[in-house]
């Protein structure tokens, strides 16, 4: 309970942080991702928002217990840096599984029609979280210099990652009990 606790007094900072950010190329750049990916994550609709969910969850599992990793890397050599290749094969996996759950009766199964836009937002924005938590994990720290300092404690930590996987666990809880206790009021 204190990690939440602590967690949640940095959040507050988080307006100090963001006062603080001047408004450069690289700031107006990263807007700019966070509204196209936000965009996008509309676009999806209902039902294709939680299946891309799920494939971020599938995806990131089997590129952290991918055992062929090193020999990948080796045999690729389109970068000098893992890193870059663990990103790579981490959406890689991402798209492959998207697309394998997008064409199966997985999709059927996985509907939100039933909800409202802003359930759909919210699972759009923690969608976006959670890519650029998984992302800025397996960036080496010292590379991590062009990332705003002080929202680096909210992405790029292994806490902040395992609260952006967490996070949408409880969203979906809360959603199915929202949804059934509207169906036993009608």
């Amino acid at each position: 309970m204190e990690i939440v606790k602590s967690y949640l007094e940095k959040f507050s900072d988080l307006n100090l942080g963001l006062a603080s950010l001047r408004s450069g190329p690289e700031a107006l750049f990263g807007i700019l991702v966070v509204v196209f990916l936000l965009l996008y994550g509309l676009s999806l609709g209902r039902t294709r928002a939680l299946v891309s969910l799920l494939g971020i969850y599938i995806a990131y599992v089997l590129q952290a217990i991918f055992p062929y990793f090193s020999e990948l890397h080796a045999a690729l050599r389109f970068s000098p840096e893992m890193y870059l290749t663990r990103v790579a094969l981490f959406f890689v996996f991402y798209l492959t599984v998207f697309a394998i759950l997008n064409r199966s009766l997985v999709k059927h199964r996985l509907t939100m029609k039933e909800f409202s836009i802003f359930w759909v937002s919210l699972i759009s924005l923690l969608q976006l979280g959670i890519l650029i938590s998984v992302i800025l994990n397996f960036i080496p720290v010292d590379k991590l210099t062009m990332f705003p300092e002080h929202l680096l404690g909210y992405f790029a930590e292994q806490r902040a990652l395992f609260f952006w996987l967490a996070a949408p666990v409880v969203i979906l809880v809360t959603m199915r009990r929202e949804k059934r206790s509207r169906s036993s009021a009608e």
